[in-house]
């Protein structure tokens, strides 16, 4: 197969599990996971059925593929933060700020993704990925920090742990209570207990 052929079948594959996807999150949004079938979902994108499962084996599948479209975003912005040439604080803000916005634009799916026990079970291996790539991602920032003087030598694979703890309970207490708090409110909270901690 030629390089633009190659290009082309990527390239068509992308759209279609893009159309797919958009699908699937307004069959979610509106209908609930009982909602959620391959017939409605091809229906919706606008595929046939049989294209779709050339791409999704079952309902498992679409749904791994829900989850992981969704925290997709998360994981650049860790990245992202990694590349930057900035302090550590500068970047532990910069992954705050960016993940609650971005929970906040998108709470309707995190809604169904994370207060789903069905969803939650099959997607736990994913999550788990996510969780050790933000831990390792954030003991990076935190020995950035202490050699820069700009933290006291703490143990920062425990300080990554404590982090990322935070931001998952708060983001799933805020699901639980139906709660929206400001991403920016939230962001400087957190920052001000890391940074400054309890002491007066």
């Amino acid at each position: 197969m030629s390089d633009l052929a190659e290009r082309r079948k990527e390239m068509m594959n992308s759209l279609m599990r893009d159309s797919v996807y958009a699908a699937a999150v307004e069959i979610l949004t509106n209908q609930g996971v009982d909602g959620l079938t391959m017939d409605r979902v091809a229906e919706t994108a606008g595929v046939a059925k049989g294209s779709l499962y050339n791409y999704f084996a079952s309902k498992r599948d679409l749904i791994n593929f829900i989850y992981g479209k969704t925290m997709e975003p998360t994981t650049l912005i860790f990245d992202e933060a990694m590349a930057n040439h900035g302090s550590a604080s500068e970047k532990l803000e910069g992954i705050l700020r960016r993940w609650f916005e971005y929970f906040a634009t998108n709470r309707g799916i995190f809604d169904f993704l994370f207060k789903n026990s069905r969803i939650s079970d099959v997607a736990e291996e994913y999550k788990q990925s996510c969780r050790t790539k933000g831990i390792a991602d954030l003991t990076v920032i935190f020995e950035q920090g202490i050699a820069e003087g700009t933290f006291r030598p703490v143990n920062a694979l425990r300080a990554a742990e404590v982090l990322l703890g935070a931001v998952i309970v708060s983001t799933e207490q805020q699901l639980s209570t139906d709660e929206h708090r400001p991403a920016e409110e939230w962001t400087n909270t957190l920052l001000d207990l890391l940074l400054n901690g309890l002491k007066p």
